[in-house]
């Protein structure tokens, strides 16, 4: 605010010839002195008449159909019916709302101060040169769902300060080369729903932090080797719902890459060669792909970083194989399978199923031998059988051991591990195991030196017969 009650004058007057107002020295009359009071006095009326002015066209600075908060500082001019830009805006404004309106274009910016611009759902179909010079604050810009079909290179020229930039649900079939080098700090940048159909290494230049990149819906079916070259910093891409018949090699040029989407891709199949180039992946997702039909050997090893895997919904995703993952060293903390199409799946999983971290649920489970470790998961609920048809409609939760067609001996460990202390029974069985195998092992050693050393203790005599009558002749 401008106007500062200890200083008993606006900003603007506390320097020049009001400041410079004095009595003089005591010496002087006292008339000269009253004469500069009153002279005080009227200007003191005229500065406060001003102040009441000021409030007064602050007030009627909020434009028609928009409400305006804190001070002026705010205004929001949502679902008012505009078809134009709001010619009168506040000062000091500093977060402005013109979304769900109709309006086709907007003139020349002058708000220094505004941080916040959201323009989202009308019907601007191109972006004037010099619109945003002055808009050095800017921060946000929101320009989702207009009709843009074209970005050139100094369009955003001005916004040097914008972090997040939305340009998703517009027309745009051509975005120039450096289309973005205008906005060096930008943070996250929205083109999704966009006829772009590629993805080209030029939008990157001058986008050194940029970390978020959402793309979904632009009709892309490759990504060149370099395409994220520029953007160094980037760890989130969404390529959801486009046309890859794999997952992109030039996803490899993101060499901080953290967080894949790729829902609702015509995916068929992963292999061990799908993820070369994304291994440093912390989290990935690959849902709803209407033609993923397996998940092969080999297909997640290596990613020593995963944390987070989503595969669901894919209705005929049926074969995830026992070697798709390196068990031994996976650091997987959520692991979700469900609403596929399996019915079946390898033990090897039961390391995520015990500590609540599988989701299964939504499938149609063969309830047989193979299948039978799922019942050591902590919760089973909403899990169905849909085969043998004995078992069909029958929650997995519900059936017993003994009903899933196991040989006798797996059937028996089988419930020695759904007791309530299936481990320490197990335990205690191997334990009296090896003690016994101990004792036998040691009676035997024992038995064994006792007959040789009785063996040391005789000696072999021979006995000769002498016939002394033979002699004697």
């Amino acid at each position: 605010d401008a106007r500062v009650p200890s200083a008993g004058l606006p900003l603007a007057y506390r320097t020049g010839p009001f400041l410079s107002l004095s009595c003089g020295p005591r010496r002087r009359t006292r008339g000269c002195c009253s004469g500069m009071k009153f002279t005080f006095l009227v200007l003191l009326t005229a500065v406060t008449c001003q102040w009441a002015t000021e409030g007064s066209d602050q007030e009627s600075n909020c434009p028609a159909r928009c409400v305006c908060e804190h001070n002026h500082t705010r205004v929001s001019c949502t679902h008012a019916q505009l078809t134009v830009f709001p010619n009168s805006l506040p000062g000091h404004l500093h977060f402005l709302n013109i979304s769900f309106n109709d309006v086709k274009s907007i003139p020349l910016l002058h708000e220094q101060k505004l941080t916040t611009l959201v323009l989202c759902h009308n019907a601007i179909d191109v972006i004037l040169r010099g619109t945003f010079n002055r808009l050095n604050d800017l921060h946000t810009l929101d320009f989702s769902h207009n009709r843009l079909s074209s970005l050139d290179a100094d369009d955003l020229d001005g916004l040097e300060s914008l972090q997040f930039l939305s340009l998703e649900g517009n027309s745009l079939r051509n975005l120039a080369p450096y289309a973005f080098h205008r906005t060096p700090n930008l943070k996250m940048l929205r083109l999704s729903n966009n006829p772009l159909k590629f993805i080209d290494a030029t939008w990157f230049r001058n986008l050194d932090v940029l970390e978020s990149l959402e793309v979904r819906s632009i009709d892309a079916h490759s990504i060149t080797d370099n395409a994220f070259s520029l953007a160094t910093r980037l760890e989130n891409i969404d390529l959801s719902d486009n046309d890859f018949v794999d997952i992109p090699r030039g996803l490899g040029s993101a060499r901080n890459l953290k967080i894949l989407r790729m829902d609702q891709n015509p995916l068929v199949k992963l292999d061990s060669s799908s993820m070369s180039g994304v291994r440093r992946l912390r989290e990935l997702y690959l849902s709803q792909m209407p033609q993923l039909e397996a998940i092969e050997d080999g297909s997640f090893w290596y990613m020593k970083a995963l944390r987070v895997v989503e595969i669901s919904g894919n209705p005929l995703l049926k074969v995830v194989s026992a070697s798709a993952f390196q068990w031994n060293t996976s650091p997987i903390l959520r692991m979700e399978l469900a609403n596929n199409s399996l019915s079946t799946l390898p033990e090897g999983f039961a390391e995520w199923c015990g500590k609540g971290k599988l989701d299964l649920g939504g499938n149609p489970w063969s309830c047989n031998c193979e299948t039978s470790w799922i019942k050591r998961c902590r919760s089973t609920e909403g899990l169905m059988c849909s085969s043998p048809p004995r078992l069909a409609g029958r929650s997995l939760d519900e059936v017993d051991v003994s009903e899933m067609t196991c040989p006798l001996s797996r059937t028996l460990l089988l419930q020695f591990e759904n007791t309530a202390n299936n481990k320490i029974v197990l335990a205690g069985v191997g334990a009296c195991a090896l003690v016994v195998s101990l004792v036998a092992g040691m009676y035997l050693w024992r038995e064994r030196n006792t007959f040789r050393t009785k063996g040391d203790r005789y000696g072999t005599v021979y006995y000769v017969h002498v016939n002394h009558k033979s002699d004697a002749a």
